[in-house]
């Protein structure tokens, strides 16, 4: 059994002028091993597929730079005092 690429998220940035081109739109939402999951943002697109896939993808459209998606945990809102051990 081969096992398939592994898929991550990446977030490819246009750093043309302007707003991202419609056309690099279609071409990401037409290609069959990246995934479109987000283009609400004016100049980034969020994708899902292998890294090759997608760095292939980006190396065909102009002003587009590709990295991956990174999550921040964020801290406890309502830390506890630690209560001391009696020694």
């Amino acid at each position: 059994m081969i096992a398939a690429p592994m898929s991550k998220k990446f977030i490819l940035r246009y750093c043309g002028k302007g707003a991202k081109p419609s056309n690099a739109v279609a071409r990401v939402k037409a290609c069959e091993d990246v995934k479109l999951l987000d283009d609400s943002s004016p100049r980034m697109l969020l994708v899902e597929g292998p890294k090759q896939a997608v760095e292939a993808l980006a190396g065909t459209m102009s002003d587009w730079v590709v990295s991956a998606e990174r999550t921040v945990k964020l801290p406890n809102p309502r830390p506890q005092i630690r209560s001391k051990r009696a020694a």
